[in-house]
């Protein structure tokens, strides 16, 4: 009996602290955000993975998931539901999440093998303004520049100073693959979908984490 008592003690304070990291996150998220992210994980798991999965639970389901993502060298993903995907596109929660591509341009240079383009994107960060930072990049030589241009619309960045990234950082160290992912990005920057599904595969998740279901969303569900 006193072994049953102290393991209810225990899985108590547990409950108590998840709980109180999720009021962390979500109270420095925001009402509104925190609504949208909610809105879309619960989209996600009962319109794809339950109905793709449906033979697996909700833990299983993921881990398929995951395993899909990260075996596919191609790119060939399946994206989210259009519903989805405008929900996400329409909301502040998105310039929480990434710097997004404000201006895009190539520029001109006297080679007949490479290319050139600038991307100067916007960072909404902690008081509501937004930042701006340009990246310089060389390509092999591509003739249809306008398509170039189309295609980089969706190459987004981390938003290191907006209310997400620090969202994430009050509640990483006890949150163990939250300090890992913040780390990994922090040294390397944004990180392709599958090195991110990879990361969660071998590191032993429980599927029903509230911030684990939120990584997925943001970090490989809608940069597909």
């Amino acid at each position: 009996m006193k072994i049953l008592k102290t393991i209810i003690f225990t899985l108590l304070i547990f409950s108590c602290s998840n709980k109180s990291r999720i009021t962390e996150f979500e109270n420095i998220l925001g009402k509104e955000n925190s609504d949208t992210l909610d809105w879309l994980v619960t989209d996600f798991e009962t319109n794809y993975l339950q109905k793709k999965y449906s033979n697996s639970t909700l833990e299983k389901a993921y881990i398929k998931y995951l395993t899909e993502i990260e075996s596919d060298s191609f790119g060939n993903w399946e994206r989210p539901s259009i519903e989805s995907v405008k929900k996400f596109n329409d909301s502040k929660l998105k310039e929480l999440v990434y710097g997004i591509p404000d201006s895009i341009w190539v520029v001109p240079i006297p080679s007949n093998y490479r290319t050139e383009y600038r991307i100067r994107r916007k960072y909404l960060n902690l008081k509501g303004k937004y930042d701006t930072g340009t990246s310089e990049v060389s390509i092999p030589k591509v003739h249809d520049e306008d398509s170039l241009i189309e295609t980089l619309k969706n190459h987004y960045d981390i938003n290191y100073f907006g209310k997400y990234r620090e969202a994430l950082k009050q509640v990483s160290k006890k949150e163990k693959f939250v300090e890992k992912y913040l780390e990994m990005t922090q040294a390397a920057g944004i990180i392709d979908q599958r090195g991110i599904a990879y990361e969660m595969l071998i590191s032993d998740l429980d599927f029903d984490n509230y911030f684990i279901k939120r990584l997925i969303i943001t970090e490989i569900v809608h940069r597909l």
